[in-house]
């Protein structure tokens, strides 16, 4: 085996073998003009700028699966205190079950962001059809809120997705 010295390539930082025509990580044109290699770290730099955004947007997303949780706590007690004595006791295991879930998709969301996004849509979605069906006039208590918690998690799913493009275009994990 030959013993080479190694570089690093001055796009992505990763080592390249000098006799390389391309970085095998980046595609950083190693015997491009001046013009070549400034426009491939211009457009690095760029799709690196627009993954930090998407990264905090993500971040936020998963962050509003925690205030989801929050919200059915909150409305947990009310619903606790209003409630027939008879039901009480099954509406509260219900919604300790449901803050649980979106805490649990909360913390999913730092590891797994795709998994958990879709997961809490999925159940938010689910409990707003539950409800319609058990009583139809709750679609109408808080539907701007309820239609803002829906649009926020997708926004957040499509911006996970994306994430994933920028990352896999540069080669980063």
């Amino acid at each position: 085996m030959e013993n080479q010295s190694e570089s690093l390539c001055s796009s992505c930082y990763r080592p390249f073998v000098p006799s390389d025509t391309y970085c095998n990580n980046c595609g950083f044109p190693f015997q491009g003009t001046k013009e070549e290699k400034d426009h491939h770290i211009a457009n690095r730099t760029v799709k690196e700028i627009d993954l930090s955004d998407l990264n905090r947007s993500v971040e936020s997303a998963c962050n509003s699966l925690y205030w989801i949780a929050g919200i059915n706590a909150i409305s947990a007690v009310f619903i606790f205190f209003t409630a027939a004595p008879e039901d009480q006791f099954t509406l509260l295991i219900m919604n300790v079950i449901l803050v649980g879930a979106f805490v649990a998709f909360g913390v999913l969301g730092k590891t797994k962001p795709i998994t958990a996004m879709v997961s809490g849509l999925s159940l938010y979605v689910i409990i707003q059809i539950l409800n319609l069906i058990a009583d139809p006039t709750t679609i109408f208590k808080g539907i701007i809120f309820k239609v803002a918690i829906i649009v926020y998690l997708i926004k957040g799913i499509r911006a996970v997705l994306e994430a994933d493009k920028i990352k896999k275009e540069l080669n980063i994990e």
